[in-house]
């Protein structure tokens, strides 16, 4: 298998190296994903900018990240259920919810459970959902708007998630601790 290169602030692209920095100031470190990603300036600008975007949406803290673990756990990421998990738990994120993820389970929230299921089926189906889908989540409290935000988190979530089954991306230290396998590998 291929070895991807690590980069950070002296061997990156030097369109990449203000990216870096940002990065490594707002976290406290250069995590490993953003380090691989750092070899394209393209890609780790791209994600930054979606990340950056979907953040200031119209869902809360929890709603962000049950849409955004939930297509961590479809894609089986095991590096962004553990990097979510933690930044769930530091942004004090409902943790029954994303834990119901993490293990598969319902979310005991009727409106939080029609979120994740519709994430869920947008990204299964490819955003072919029906009419009678689309209603439902509506029904739950949910907007077109929340619809078309879903769309950007597929694309930042399929960013990292498709470049860490690549690269082969290593959990940082940070959150090693929340460390998560799929069921039928338990």
């Amino acid at each position: 298998m291929t070895t991807f290169k690590k980069y950070n602030q002296d061997n990156s692209h030097q369109a990449s190296v203000d990216t870096l920095a940002t990065v490594t100031n707002n976290f406290g470190f250069l995590p490993n994903l953003i380090a691989h990603m750092a070899g394209s300036p393209v890609l780790v600008k791209s994600y930054m900018a979606i990340g950056e975007l979907f953040a200031g949406g119209t869902l809360s803290a929890t709603e962000q990240q049950v849409v955004l673990m939930t297509i961590n756990r479809f894609h089986e990421c095991r590096y962004c259920m553990a990097g979510h998990t933690m930044v769930s738990e530091m942004t004090g994120v409902d943790m029954d919810a994303i834990n119901a993820i993490r293990d598969d389970q319902p979310i005991g929230n009727k409106k939080l459970g029609a979120l994740r299921g519709f994430t869920l089926t947008m990204v299964e189906q490819r955003g072919k959902v029906s009419q009678a889908q689309l209603n439902a989540f509506f029904d739950a409290g949910y907007t077109q708007e929340t619809v078309l935000e879903i769309i950007a988190a597929a694309a930042y979530k399929t960013m990292s998630n498709y470049t860490n089954h690549i690269v082969g991306t290593s959990i940082d230290g940070a959150f090693i601790n929340k460390k998560w396998l799929p069921v039928n590998e338990r």
